[in-house]
């Protein structure tokens, strides 16, 4: 893939992550769990605002960050505005820092723990690209459950 490929495929993906958020007709559900759910909507969204910061932002784009994983998953770490606001901030610092790449085959810049030996900046934007489409997955299912009215369906 391109540079134009990936910046606008991550504009859409973390658009319709945005939009899973804004979805919830009461903020407050997107921190609820439920019966077989371990992690709410909003520690996964605060889960990839910190993956792609740590490993696209950072590295790729030279936007600090310090990253705090077990806080993602344990603390709510942005009120409801403050989520989408970062959201919406991520989404501009991603496509800067895939602008800055200046060559998608060269090796990742970051000595993290290996993903796929000899992995490039390519590779890279394509796995967390799969990380950050299973997880709004995730928060779709999530919202659907526990903001829809149940009703059975008979097989």
């Amino acid at each position: 893939m391109t540079k134009q490929d990936y910046i606008h495929i991550y504009e859409r993906d973390l658009q319709r992550l945005i939009s899973e958020i804004e979805a919830y007709p009461q903020s407050q559900q997107m921190w609820l769990t439920a019966t077989g759910i371990t992690n709410t909507a909003g520690h996964l969204a605060q889960h990839l605002i910190g993956n792609l910061r740590t490993f696209v932002c950072a590295p790729m784009g030279g936007f600090p960050y310090e990253r705090d994983r077990e806080a993602e998953f344990k603390a709510v770490r942005f009120t409801d505005e403050a989520l989408l606001k970062e959201l919406y901030a991520l989404k501009a610092d991603v496509q800067t820092s895939i602008e800055r790449v200046e060559d998608l085959n060269a090796a990742y810049p970051v000595q993290i723990k290996e993903v796929y030996e000899g992995q490039t900046n390519d590779f890279m934007l394509c796995h967390l690209l799969a990380h950050l489409a299973y997880h709004t997955g995730q928060i779709n299912y999530h919202r659907r459950l526990l903001t829809s009215p149940v009703t059975p369906v008979q097989k």
